[in-house]
């Protein structure tokens, strides 16, 4: 029992080390970041629409 609790004290300490070495966004680069990622987004959601349509017409020509 006690090797597991050394195991478990030992993660945690070793997730705390690691979160110190943690660089953080800035609000601005977090702000700059989120457009980026909703543009994206947003582009991939019309191309993926645009494709779905073209290969419903194919589809409803052919069929």
């Amino acid at each position: 029992m006690n090797k597991y609790i050394g195991k478990v004290s030992q993660y945690y300490r070793d997730v705390i080390s690691e979160m110190r070495k943690v660089v953080w966004p800035t609000r601005d680069e977090a702000k700059d970041l989120t457009v980026v990622v909703l543009t994206v987004s947003g582009i991939l959601a019309l191309f993926t629409f645009l494709v779905d349509q073209v290969i419903s017409f194919v589809m409803g020509k052919l069929l």
